[in-house]
């Protein structure tokens, strides 16, 4: 089994409010399997924009009713460009929206994945607006959603595709930063890279990837890059980093 998350970064613009990237997903697309799939994917600029707006993180109060809504939607809406390109290609994806089937305090059933998959089918879920037991409202992101199902379903090998070509010792945008080709899960090897967002930053995200390493090879690539995936399903050398 595969398990990739398509950054937000990736494929939406995140300085444009809406903006889909259907050409980098349509490159995407041509590298993954049509079966034993699970995708997952960010918000970008279809759900960070309006989740910081509206402080969803920070709980519920009447002021966010409009917002939570129009987040949902916004999301849905990115899921559904998704899934129309996979399918496209011949991939039979099938929508899994977190806010219908999880909420945060309680455990997180999974079943419905394991269903789809019996049935040849590819789940695709994503970062989302989700009830929250002790706060009313908060947000679910796709990195949390990658480790659950990381641990649930142990796939052999789990891909993050983001907007630089791995995890970096420092900004990648900085002179000197090196490319860190293998990170060990209990390394104390840490990036000083400081970007935040709605669902943790690039901090959080690299905890969440040390964490799924327990259960599968974490590959950190290029989504610009797609032709990355084929090297890494092959064994092929690759750049990247492996997280193990």
């Amino acid at each position: 089994m595969l398990l990739v998350k398509m950054g937000g970064s990736v494929i939406t613009d995140k300085r444009v409010y809406r903006r889909f990237r259907e050409d980098v997903m349509e490159r995407i697309v041509k590298y993954l399997p049509k079966e034993d799939l699970i995708i997952v994917h960010g918000g970008g600029s279809f759900g960070h924009p309006l989740a910081k707006k509206y402080g969803i993180t920070e709980g519920f109060s009447e002021e966010k009713t409009m917002g939570f809504a129009e987040i949902g939607r916004d999301m849905e809406d990115l899921n559904l460009r998704i899934i129309e390109i996979l399918i496209e290609n011949d991939i039979p994806a099938v929508s899994i929206a977190p806010h219908s089937f999880h909420i945060f305090g309680e455990e997180m059933d999974l079943h419905i994945f394991e269903r789809f998959l019996s049935l040849g089918l590819v789940p695709v879920t994503y970062g989302d607006i989700i009830l929250d037991s002790s706060q009313g409202i908060n947000i679910c992101s796709g990195d949390y959603l990658m480790l659950q199902l990381a641990r649930e379903f142990r796939p052999e090998k789990v891909i993050f595709l983001t907007d630089v070509d791995g995890i970096y010792d420092r900004d990648p945008s900085e002179q000197g930063a090196e490319l860190i080709e293998v990170l060990r899960r209990d390394s104390k090897v840490e990036t000083i890279i400081k970007v935040d967002d709605v669902t943790g930053g690039v901090a959080y995200k690299i905890s969440i990837m040390r964490k799924i390493a327990r259960y599968s090879r974490v590959y950190v690539l290029n989504g610009f890059h797609p032709e990355r995936i084929e090297n890494v399903l092959n064994d092929e050398d690759f750049v990247g980093t492996v997280v193990e």
